[in-house]
C-alpha cells in the first residue's frame, strides 16, 4: 500500500483592499496584501508585503507612519514618491516604467504617492512591523495642510504621544 505523501505546499488567499482619499472619501486604488508575519502564513519573513495600485492620475497621502518603516518600489506605471523632511523642505522621487528603484521612507515622515502617469501604477510596499488593526500608527494629514505650521505642531504631537504609548517600538 502506497504511503499519502505529506503535501508541503501551501496557499493563501491574498487580502484585496479598496483605499481611499482620508478627506473626500473617494476610491483611489486598491492594494492587495501578499504576505504578513501577522497572517500566519509566512514562517521567517517579519513585517508586512502589499501591492497597492494608484488609479491614474490618484494621490495617496500625505499620511506618515510612526510605527513603521517602509520600502516602496514602483513595478509597473509612472510615480512620484514625496516625503517631507519637515514642513519647508521635502524630496520628490520619480520611479516606475523601467525606471526601478527603491525608496526607503522612515517611520515618521509624512509622504506620498502621486501617479503621474497615464495608467494604473502598480507599487510594491515592504513594511516593518506589519500593520495590525489595534496600533494606530498611522496619522493622516490633507494635501492643503501638508505645508501648515498647524499640521507640523499636530504631526510631532502624534509622534511624540504615539511613541509614550506603543509598546513595539524597538
Amino acid at each position: 500500500m502506497k504511503k499519502a505523501s505529506r503535501n508541503i505546499i501551501k496557499v493563501k488567499p491574498c487580502k484585496k483592499v479598496a483605499t481611499f482619499d482620508p478627506k473626500t472619501k473617494k476610491s483611489n486604488g486598491w492594494l492587495l496584501e501578499v504576505v504578513s508575519d501577522a497572517d500566519r502564513f509566512t514562517k521567517h519573513l517579519r513585517g508586512q508585503v502589499y501591492l497597492t495600485i494608484a488609479d491614474r492620475g490618484a494621490f495617496k497621502g500625505y499620511h506618515l507612519h510612526a510605527g513603521a518603516d517602509y520600502f516602496v518600489t514602483c513595478l509597473k506605471g509612472r510615480v512620484k514618491e514625496i516625503i517631507y523632511k519637515n514642513r519647508n523642505e521635502k524630496q520628490e522621487i520619480i520611479m516606475g516604467d523601467d525606471d526601478f528603484k527603491t525608496v526607503f521612507l522612515p517611520r515618521g515622515y509624512p509622504h506620498a504617492i502621486e501617479n503621474i502617469g497615464g495608467k494604473p501604477a502598480y507599487v510594491l510596499v515592504y513594511r516593518y512591523p506589519a500593520w495590525s488593526v489595534h496600533v494606530k500608527e498611522q496619522f493622516d494629514i490633507p494635501k492643503n495642510q501638508i505645508k501648515s505650521t498647524e499640521a507640523w505642531r499636530k504631526i510631532r504631537a502624534f509622534i511624540r504621544n504615539f511613541h509614550k504609548t506603543d509598546i513595539r517600538l524597538e
